[in-house]
């Protein structure tokens, strides 16, 4: 019989805040186990409360369902790509680097393709994910780099006529094909070196271009 944490005792002292957050964080992660184990059409809110060891009025009072649960799970997912890009007196060249370095070698993650390899299979049948993807991901305004190219521009640091194209163009062409062949399984996860490597020569193509 599934647990509802409810009903343990919150111990003396201890913030309601923080009994909520790990209660949404255990439920984020149960989901995320279960979608891609056993596909998003496949798993029930039912699936997702035993998994986190809660009851399923539990769940319905942190998510409004299903749909909820994937809406907080692509938020995690696309968190890493919307925060904020910070010069700090570094070159755009450093500052290229740095964040997509970092970026790249996120979305390059076992679970990260794992994720996206899930949204793939199941897009097609639904609209469901598509809606979710637009509500939490694709549809939430423009990303962190986006926006910093455009400030570079408008700085007159680098010469970039279309910002967003600029950024996609950045980022695919340093994930190049270590995405597409992790996708289809045919090549070992590349190491922080080749994908440091990659994004150094995608960076230094780039500024040459663009100043």
């Amino acid at each position: 019989m599934a647990t509802d944490l409810q009903t343990k005792p919150a111990g003396v002292g201890r913030p309601r805040q923080m009994l909520e957050d790990e209660r949404r964080a255990k439920l984020i992660s149960a989901a995320a186990e279960l979608f891609l184990r056993k596909g998003y059409h496949a798993t029930t809110v039912e699936d997702v409360a035993r998994c986190a060891g809660m009851s399923k009025k539990t769940v319905y009072q942190v998510f409004s369902g299903k749909s909820g649960l994937l809406d907080a799970l692509l938020t995690d997912w696309f968190a890493p790509y919307t925060v904020p890009i910070d010069s700090d007196g570094r070159s755009p060249k450093d500052v290229l680097t740095d964040v997509l370095s970092r970026q790249v070698n996120f979305a390059l993650t076992e679970r990260q393709v794992a994720m996206l390899r899930l949204l793939i299979a199941e897009t097609s049948c639904s609209g469901e994910i598509v809606s979710a993807l637009e509500r939490q991901g694709l549809g939430r305004g423009k990303g962190a780099l986006e926006q910093w190219l455009a400030a570079q521009a408008a700085l007159g640091l680098l010469k970039i006529d279309n910002a967003e194209e600029a950024s996609s163009m950045l980022f695919f062409t340093a994930v190049g094909d270590f995405l597409m062949e992790l996708l289809l399984r045919i090549r070992p996860q590349p190491t922080a070196e080749e994908v440091n490597a990659r994004v150094e020569r995608t960076v230094a193509a780039f500024i040459y271009q663009h100043t």
